[in-house]
């Protein structure tokens, strides 16, 4: 059997570390370390600088579901801020349009955002530098450019037809007809004048402003059916995380909404195995961890949903004794029936 190589070298930090999905964000977070901000202020220049340099995984479109720990107090604060779907719609509507499941694109496809009122929380409770400041690397490679990385260029080329139907997007991402390709400057002038719009007046311009009556307008243009009071009423959630332990350790994760109770399900049934001889990319660890995964999938299609709408039994599934009986069904010896994350880190230890 070949071993698998890690693609990056260790990296070490004396006094912090940003991890990210692009060089390009990791420097932004960076930099503000270096000029005294702290973790948070690096967070959210890295969001910021990913929603323009990472445009098919993440955006200003997009919602947000944030860990936050300071090391004083030793406190764990979760962010949830995800948007609903148009106030002028219903499950009834969308029957009558002939659907039976939610559209993947669209002004159907999505709620009102999320991020830009995460971000105004993170900085209002946690941040030191001047939210403006935190945006201008992001700002600047919207204006000016950057040159599109490998992965980024093909996953423009294989939705190339999909781009080609917005009009919008058709400009930015489709001159010529052709998508960008690797090494490619891409330029975003209109999110660049968004990114500031946001970066003086905040979540009220975003949700309240100029900027929130032009994407109701387009949105409704398209066919969509929301209101002024649907981003007007739109607020990010604060609250405790929810948590289980592993081997010991307390583990935190964002509540629904988002996915990352499947986390805490998955380590629950994973721990009832001894994994502490087997490296990572040892075959027996591997089976046990994509068995683990299918019964924390299997459980999310069939129970989970947005408490806001729905009760289901989160507790229970992320319960040790659930796990328990769950754990029977992996057969140790067959099988069984992506998002940007980042991560920044300061020497006083948040």
């Amino acid at each position: 059997m070949t071993t698998a190589r890690l693609s990056r070298q260790v990296v070490y930090g004396k006094n912090g570390m940003v991890c990210t999905n692009s060089p390009l964000s990791a420097a932004a977070g960076l930099k503000v370390l270096q000029e005294g901000g702290n973790a948070f202020d690096a967070a959210l220049a890295v969001a910021a600088t990913e929603t323009v340099t990472m445009v098919p995984m993440c955006g200003i479109g997009g919602d947000s579901f944030i860990l936050l720990y300071e090391a004083e107090n030793s406190q764990v604060t979760g962010i949830s801020s995800a948007g609903v779907p148009g106030s002028g719609t219903s499950a009834d509507y969308y029957r009558k349009q002939g659907l039976t499941k939610m559209p993947l694109e669209g002004p159907h496809s999505v709620g009102v955002p999320g991020e830009v009122a995460a971000w105004e929380e993170v900085h209002n409770r946690f941040c030191t530098k001047p939210f403006e400041q935190l945006l201008d690397t992001a700002i600047g490679y919207a204006e000016d450019g950057f040159a599109v990385p490998p992965k980024i260029a093909q996953s423009f080329a294989n939705t190339s037809e999909r781009l080609a139907g917005f009009p919008s997007t058709k400009e930015v991402l489709l001159a010529d007809d052709k998508t960008p390709g690797e090494g490619d400057l891409l330029m975003n002038k209109d999110l660049a004048e968004s990114l500031k719009r946001i970066a003086k007046g905040g979540a009220e311009e975003f949700y309240k402003g100029e900027l929130a009556r032009k994407m109701i307008s387009a949105l409704n243009d398209a066919g969509g059916l929301f209101s002024a009071e649907d981003f007007a009423n739109h607020k990010a959630e604060i609250y405790d995380p929810i948590g289980t332990t592993y081997r010991g350790e307390t583990v935190f994760q964002t509540r629904p909404p988002s996915q990352g109770f499947l986390h805490l399900e998955m380590l629950n049934l994973i721990e009832g195995f001894d994994l502490s001889d087997k490296s990572y990319d040892n075959p027996e660890a591997i089976h046990l961890m994509v068995e683990a995964k299918k019964i924390a999938y299997d459980d999310r299609n069939r129970l989970a949903g947005d408490p806001r709408l729905v009760e289901w039994p989160l507790d229970e599934i992320i319960s040790k004794e659930y796990a328990d009986r769950r754990r029977g069904e992996i057969n140790l010896e067959r099988a069984g029936g992506e998002t940007p994350d980042l991560l920044s880190g300061r020497s006083d230890g948040n």
